[in-house]
């Protein structure tokens, strides 16, 4: 049968029955088009009129009054940094060093006093950003004013200048008054006068703090610059002025001014101002066609009161609403576009819903290719059946993971690690995993392998993961001859566990205890090692695996360490009770202490072999060794510290209380002890020994070189460095690579054959110079230098 299809005959396009008509499809995709062109459009309309008529002239008052709130808080931190200089002064003023005790004291002769008062200046200028400089002047016993140095005062002008801060404000004050060595000052009324007002604060506290009669004042001179900038964020624009002032309205410190502006008239101006607006704390205040949003507010000072004033152009506090209203604009007209591309890429989706299902599932064929063999839904049926085959082949790949999956969500299961699953929650993704776990019962089984010392030979020290591997290869292929469902978890440090999954109805402990019989016959053969196997009691839910592992792994701690296998029911209390508590050894470890103290290695191995036999004896758990060995560690390097080496750097900074906790067999514990205690400490003994017996020898050969004449010997020599013959002579011949005596003998021949060289004495005489008798001196050159004294004496004077 022909395919239905499209006919145009003469400019006309011919409709064949049960074919919608593409003049009719036209229509139909114009009007949803407009249709939904009117819907996105109307609301972006809208929100773009409502928002640009309402938003933006609430965002106006916003953040009109944010500016106020904002130099409020700013204010208050200005108000903080002026408190707390106020504080640090005050607390300087009151300590003792400032007290009576500077009215009579001599700076001079006490010249410690002085240099203390001088850096406690220094240490009072450094504690804040905002002072410049920290002065004490003294008025008695003399005028002296501390500052970086002790200067007494000579000049009266000057003297009269810093007087004038005592009769000056009360016991502490502000001041903008500035006394220095160019100041101008005049006498009225008995008042002196400064003609030059300073142009900075000053903070003034009288000394003593709690006299009413001071001799001296604490002088804090404020950086103005950083008291400026500390004023300029008050208003946080690049225009605008903000100044302090006092009650009499005279400006104190000026932050920033008014670019292009008269500073002084718009100042003058701004006060008048805020003098009209007592009763209000802000206000718009229009300046030469510039409206300015101006804040001012009170600051209590300890003697006065200070008012802020912070004016900022409006234009400056509007600006983010103007740009505000600017983004809503664009935004809306951002939309609408948005909304008309939207509509009509949505119109194209919806008018063609089986392109879009041929386009999703074969993304790499084109809307536009056309294929004669099949249509568009063979072609979907196609595709269907060859993700059917990919999901087949996922799924047969995900069967041949599935019990790495296992085995890692029991592991993650009974570590906790899935506490917060409910019961419902865990069941279910058993059954997800292949578990059947309707009307089962759990059983946990804990595995730890000894004996790994005795296998040495044939595993390395680092090979703990490949055994502990092996034996759960071996656990899981005797198990599968017992239980229908298991899981078999490696722990690699030589122990493991087992998860079993048995119908409630089977005596699965049972059938357990039988299995572990088996299992210690089986890793025996094979790897020639013990196991000790702990059976829990029977878990009616996954919920209560968790708590059964964490109960196992504190019982286990509990039991007895002995030679060869065992087999332990956590619910049977006899595997557990000690019929005898372990004493600790203590004879044994201070005669170890002994031999390590003195680096006898092998006495301190021999000792530590009779310690592990003692606390190890029948009755013994393995947490009471554990405890022990590490009780034993404590003493050991409580040791080292008294013998002057330091544990932390001996070991390289390891913890070794850490290291020894995870050794669970006695004959792992003492080749540890052995091998990364005892030794490295012997080592670090015989190194520092070789240092003091340096230092003997050198003494021994510095007491030869000065004593050669007198009659010496290697057991006087012995005697004065309190040590035997035997010793000094060992040590003499590694440390100077010759003996006593031969070392003696080149001395006293050197200092003969100057003596032959540069005097005319006689033979016998320099014999006796250098310590020998005649006759012996005689041959003994002659063997050292193959001469007579006499020859040498001629063939070196030429004869």
């Amino acid at each position: 049968m022909e395919p239905v299809r499209k006919v145009r005959s003469s400019g006309r396009l011919t409709r064949w029955p049960g074919l919608t008509t593409g003049r009719h499809k036209g229509r139909f995709y114009r009007n949803s088009l407009m249709l939904i062109l009117l819907i996105a459009s109307i609301p972006g309309l809208i929100t773009g009129i409502v928002m640009y008529q309402l938003v933006v002239g609430r965002m106006e008052n916003e953040f009109n009054q944010m500016h106020q709130s904002q130099i409020e808080n700013r204010a208050r931190n200005v108000d903080d940094q002026l408190a707390y200089l106020e504080m640090t002064l005050s607390h300087w003023a009151f300590e003792p060093r400032f007290g009576n005790a500077l009215r009579t004291l001599d700076f001079v002769y006490y010249f410690n006093e002085t240099q203390e008062i001088v850096t406690t200046l220094y240490v009072l200028q450094g504690s804040h950003p905002l002072i410049k400089s920290a002065q004490l002047y003294l008025q008695e016993p003399k005028p002296i004013l501390f500052n970086r140095d002790y200067n007494e005062l000579k000049d009266d002008a000057k003297i009269q200048a810093y007087n004038r801060y005592l009769t000056m404000g009360n016991h502490v004050y502000w001041t903008d008054w500035i006394a220095s060595s160019s100041d101008k000052v005049s006498q009225t009324n008995d008042s002196i006068l400064h003609t030059d007002p300073g142009n900075a604060l000053v903070l003034v506290h009288k000394i003593p703090g709690e006299s009413i009669n001071p001799f001296g004042a604490l002088i804090i001179t404020l950086d103005n610059e950083k008291v400026a900038s500390l004023l300029k964020t008050l208003t946080p624009y690049d225009e605008g002025l903000t100044f302090l002032m006092d009650k009499q309205g005279n400006t104190l410190v000026t932050g920033n001014p008014v670019a292009g502006k008269t500073d002084l008239a718009f100042e003058q101006q701004l006060k008048e101002e805020v003098a009209l607006h007592a009763d209000n704390h802000s206000f718009l205040f229009k300046y030469e066609d510039e409206t300015y949003s101006v804040s001012y507010g009170s600051l209590s000072r300890i003697d006065s009161d200070w008012t802020y004033v912070s004016a900022a152009p409006l234009t400056s506090v509007t600006s983010p609403v103007k740009l505000v209203s600017k983004i809503i604009v664009i935004a809306s007209a951002g939309s609408l576009i948005l909304g008309l591309v939207l509509s009509w890429f949505a119109s194209r989706r919806i008018y063609s819903p089986v392109a879009r299902m041929l386009h999703l599932l074969t993304p790499g064929r084109s809307e536009t290719t056309t294929d004669t063999k099949l249509d568009e839904f063979q072609l979907l049926e196609q595709q269907w059946n060859e993700l059917a085959s990919q999901s087949l082949t996922a799924h047969r790949q995900l069967q041949e993971q599935l019990p790495h999956l296992r085995d890692s969500f029991v592991l993650q299961l009974v570590q906790g690690h899935l506490y917060a699953y409910n019961e419902q929650d865990l069941q279910q993704r058993m059954r997800n995993l292949g578990f059947e776990v309707e009307g089962q019962q759990f059983l946990l089984l804990q595995m730890y392998f000894t004996g790994y010392a005795q296998l040495q030979g044939r595993f390395g020290s680092q090979d703990t993961g490949l055994v502990t591997f092996a034996a759960v290869n071996i656990i899981e292929e005797v198990a599968n001859n017992y239980f229908s469902q298991i899981s078999v978890m490696n722990f690699h440090d030589l122990s493991s566990a087992m998860l079993v999954i048995a119908p409630e109805d089977e005596p699965a402990k049972s059938q357990a205890l039988l299995w572990g019989q088996e299992l210690v016959e089986v890793i025996g053969r094979t790897l020639k090692m013990n196991v000790t196997v702990m059976v829990s009691r029977a878990a009616a839910s996954p919920q209560e695996l968790p708590g059964l592992f964490m109960e196992m792994e504190q019982a286990v701690a509990y039991r007895s360490v002995e030679d060869g296998s065992q087999i332990l029911d956590l619910e049977d209390e006899q595997c557990f009770r000690r019929t005898e508590e372990a004493s600790y050894p203590l004879g044994l470890e201070r005669e170890m202490l002994q031999a390590i103290r003195l680096g006898k290695k092998d006495e301190s191995e021999r000792v530590l072999e009779q310690f592990m036999t003692e606390i190890t004896r029948a009755g013994s758990s393995e947490f009471q060794v554990q405890q022990m060995m590490l009780q034993l560690l404590g003493s050991i390097q409580h040791m080292m510290l008294q013998t002057g080496v330091t544990p932390y750097k001996l070991f390289g900074g390891c913890n070794m209380y850490e290291r020894l906790s995870t050794i669970r067999e006695p004959a792992q514990m003492r080749k540890w002890m052995i091998a990364e205690v005892l030794l490295p400490y012997v080592q670090e003994i015989e190194m520092r020994s070789q240092e003091p017996m340096k230092q003997v020898v050198e003494r021994t050969m510095l007491f030869i070189d000065e004593n050669y004449r007198n009659e010496l010997s290697l057991e006087g020599c012995a005697d004065a460095e309190q040590m035997t013959p035997y010793a000094l002579s060992k040590a003499f011949k590694q440390v100077s690579g010759m003996n006593f005596i031969d070392y003696l003998t080149r001395v006293r021949m050197d200092a003969a054959k100057q003596l032959l060289r540069e005097t005319t004495m006689k033979i016998n005489d320099i014999a006796g110079a250098v310590g020998y008798q005649h006759s012996y001196f005689n041959r003994i050159f002659k063997k050292q230098e193959g001469l007579t004294p006499s020859q040498y004496r001629d063939q070196w004077l030429g004869k």
